[in-house]
């Protein structure tokens, strides 16, 4: 079969796509495409709106056997899903795409003129036998030389030339002390461009107590001193804090230096003869490295904690428990209150069964139901004669008779009877909190 140049409307994604599981339709697939490739579709969109696309590449298409004129795309669905939202972004209306990529691919969009990269070349194949080994050879690895053979890291930075802007991206990677968080940011994707639009300003350069020469950001301050205001540069960049807009004109940048304050460097400590910053190594980094400050704990957000284990082995239960662990207080109160009023009652009921213990007692008036306060009492009673300490259950032991507690009785009945009363967040959270211990007894 012989190439072919198609335009975008006459190009039509694969259904069969390998990389998404099997789609009902061009917009189910455009969702499957979207959610499988989240950022890297805006990376791929931008390449395509500020490059185009790549001369070295054909698409492999085959006729549609039930759209008159169109053509599947076998190989090229990621870039054929990047230019459809370029060329009209009003195709996301009805999708679902997380707000940050929505908004990048919409602000891509409006700089994007589809004629710009059509018409598309590419080889019609007979059928999707016969594609299957080219593309086989593009996505499988370098198969002993057969497919695609990577470059190593001597050969990429030769090609890209080890500018400034790369060697400084280099040095805060290698030596700045990144969380594993930060250096995912920062290798997902890096505007080394505007970085190197930054470097490029003398006056830039001499707040920051680094020149170019040869090709090589120098400095002759200590690396600890250099360090800080490039790793700053480069957090502000990677977590677009700042941007190629705000950095446009040299009085943006130099105002955008200025104000690093603690992170600039003190250039009185500049001594001797300058060296490249590619030519530091561990050796030049002498102090030792400080250990990271514990994160404060992400605020809490639902009644059961990320850290709270808990083994529920009654279906019914696990899946109360499975709301109370997804469902945000701050949105929920009501029903959360009423699940865990549940979640407290049948947990002791299924610790009690299965100890042995009466769930009814007899009086004179004939078989009743032990009441919840009578049942929490017969669990604890149960807790401690199987070795648990019982100072660790006073947050229930107390609670439930303390009408100060979120964990009263009554408290947790006018929960569900009671319509003029409501729940507070913080009181859910307390009365968790002090029944926590007790729950992981019963579901140990």
């Amino acid at each position: 079969m012989p190439g072919i140049d198609l335009d975008i409307n006459e190009l039509l994604l694969d259904l069969q796509n390998p990389r998404i599981s099997k789609a009902g339709s061009q917009r189910d697939a455009l969702q499957k495409v979207i959610e499988d490739q989240d950022v890297k579709l805006v990376v791929l969109a931008d390449s395509i709106a500020t490059d185009g696309l790549s001369p070295m590449d054909r698409w492999l298409v085959l006729k549609s056997a039930e759209e008159r004129g169109k053509y599947i795309v076998l190989e090229g669905n990621r870039r054929l899903a990047a230019i459809r939202i370029l060329h009209n972004s009003a195709v996301l209306g009805d999708l679902e795409v997380r707000a940050p990529v929505k908004k990048r691919l919409e602000e891509l969009s409006q700089q994007f003129d589809v004629k710009s990269i059509e018409p598309v070349p590419c080889y019609e194949v007979a059928d999707r036998t016969s594609a299957s080994t080219w593309i086989n050879q593009r996505h499988t690895g370098e198969n002993k030389g057969q497919g695609i053979v990577n470059w190593g890291g001597v050969a990429t930075a030769r090609f890209r030339g080890r500018d400034p802007a790369l060697q400084t991206l280099e040095l805060v990677v290698t030596h700045g002390e990144l969380s594993e968080e930060e250096k995912e940011t920062v290798e997902d994707y890096f505007p080394i461009t505007t970085l190197d639009r930054l470097l490029s300003t003398p006056a830039v350069r001499e707040k920051l107590g680094v020149d170019i020469s040869d090709g090589k950001l120098r400095t002759n301050l200590p690396p600890s001193e250099i360090l800080k205001p490039l790793r700053r540069i480069v957090l502000d960049l990677a977590n677009e804090i700042v941007n190629v807009t705000k950095l446009k004109s040299k009085d943006q940048q130099i105002a955008y230096v200025s104000k690093l304050g603690r992170d600039l460097p003190d250039l009185k400590k500049g001594s001797g003869a300058s060296k490249p910053v590619d030519g530091l190594d561990e050796t030049d980094f002498k102090k030792p490295k400080p250990k990271p400050k514990p994160r404060p704990p992400a605020p809490r957000k639902t009644l059961i904690p990320r850290d709270c284990y808990l083994t529920v082995s009654n279906a019914k239960i696990a899946e109360i428990a499975k709301e109370l662990r997804n469902l945000p207080l701050a949105d929920y109160p009501h029903s959360i209150s009423v699940l865990f009023r549940v979640f407290l009652e049948q947990s002791v009921d299924h610790y009690l069964t299965a100890a042995g213990i009466a769930l009814r007692r007899t009086t004179a008036g004939g078989s009743k139901d032990n009441n919840l306060r009578q049942k929490i009492g017969d669990a604890v009673n149960v807790m401690v004669q199987k070795g648990t300490t019982q100072r660790h259950l006073d947050g229930v032991i107390k609670g439930v008779d303390d009408r100060n507690s979120p964990l009263f009785i009554d408290t947790l009945h006018n929960y569900v009877h009671n319509r003029f009363f409501s729940p507070t967040e913080r009181d859910l959270k307390v009365a968790w909190d002090n029944a926590q211990l007790f729950f992981e007894n019963i579901w140990k």
